[in-house]
């Protein structure tokens, strides 16, 4: 039995009820309520235009959940490399698994072989069967980039085209293929744009773009003007991507910038609930009440115990850390014990002990 309810992904929790607050200056970008919600993607109908975007080492089956759960329209897997994928990689397959709860999901492929990254998304089109298949065009890590893959492709657009064009008709044209790319290479240039037109004209359904240049990594700013500047010229759907952490950041963005959908990734780190908050605001104009110190233990736990189930007690706790660094923020008042929690090895003791921090808070902290 999953660890995770199976509860229909679009009838999220409620994180709190709504505080009292005044209204936006202008009224909710979704005016129509959720009727609004709707976006397509090709042939896939979402319900909703906030998405998790993917994010090597922590979007797993056991965050993906979550994110649906708590209102991400559509998850995307980890980077899944087109050539280990061809050679048949336990650990890459590994990387693809997806329970149903989680549909809409995507899986990423990154490669920079036309031929590979077409023989790939068959594939997994016939093999893994998820809704929506997107290539990395924008990791800016240097192994990657010496494969000529991820943002490396921002030197040479037409490649970028060449990459969907064999993807579309590896597929059939059954199922989307979206891009996710960066604001620039080294620096802020027309290549984003060649990108975008030579994608739109080999059959992509989507552009996500990461406002940042490769060379900025994640750090500085993200570029939003970029972004609108790539909404004008778009013939298909322009999804946003930089500088979200909360409601009132989503919201802006989608004002600035007039993108159809948005993705978050480092924002939802430790608090996938952010998607149900951004929701709320975009479709009341008010935002909703803080998460509890005792909400965020129990999500926390949910997922441990997830991750626990799904990779074993050693990986699933190690693999772990990093997604406890950020739920246990603002659990100063024990500092040692948050400590032991971080660098223990025994996942039985991690997991007893976050469940009786859970019961030792107040049910008013809820």
């Amino acid at each position: 039995m999953s660890v995770l309810p199976h509860q229909n992904p679009n009838e999220t929790d409620s994180v709190t009820q709504p505080q009292p607050a005044g209204e936006l200056s202008e009224a909710p970008l979704t005016a129509l309520g959720k009727a609004a919600r709707e976006f397509k993607l090709g042939n896939v109908t979402l319900n909703g235009r906030v998405f998790l975007a993917p994010m090597a080492g922590y979007t797993d089956t056991a965050f993906r959940r979550l994110a649906r759960r708590h209102g991400a329209a559509m998850v995307v897997t980890e980077m899944v490399s087109s050539r280990a994928l061809l050679a048949g990689s336990e650990k890459t397959s590994d990387l693809m698994e997806f329970t149903e709860p989680e549909r809409p999901v995507g899986i990423q492929l990154f490669g920079g072989d036309p031929v590979i990254m077409g023989e790939a998304a068959a594939k997994v089109a016939e093999e893994v069967k998820p809704d929506v298949i997107d290539i990395n065009f924008g990791c800016p890590v240097g192994k990657i980039l010496k494969c000529d893959a991820g943002a490396a492709v921002l030197k040479e657009p037409q490649r970028a085209g060449w990459i969907v064009e064999a993807m579309v008709k590896a597929t059939e044209g059954k199922m989307p293929i979206t891009v996710k790319t960066r604001a620039g290479y080294d620096a802020m240039d027309n290549a984003v744009f060649e990108v975008l037109e030579a994608v739109q004209d080999a059959g992509a359904s989507a552009l996500a773009i990461h406002a940042r240049t490769r060379n900025q990594m994640f750090e500085g700013k993200a570029h939003w003007e970029v972004i609108a500047r790539l909404k004008v010229k778009a013939k298909i759907p322009i999804i946003g991507n930089g500088d979200v952490k909360s409601a009132e950041d989503a919201y802006r963005l989608f004002k600035e910038t007039n993108c159809d959908g948005i993705m978050i990734g480092r924002g939802s780190m430790g608090a996938p609930w952010i998607f149900e908050e951004i929701n709320h605001y975009l479709e009341t104009g008010k935002p909703m009440r803080a998460p509890s110190l005792k909400f965020r233990i129990g999500v926390a736990l949910e997922q441990l115990k997830c991750s626990i189930e799904v990779k074993g007690p050693r990986l699933g706790l190690l693999e772990m850390r990093k997604h406890l660094t950020h739920y246990l923020k603002g659990f100063e008042g024990a500092r040692d014990m948050r400590q032991k929690l971080l660098t223990s090895d025994d996942a039985d003791w991690v997991v007893k002990s976050l469940g009786e921090i859970y019961e030792s808070l107040p049910e008013s902290e809820l």
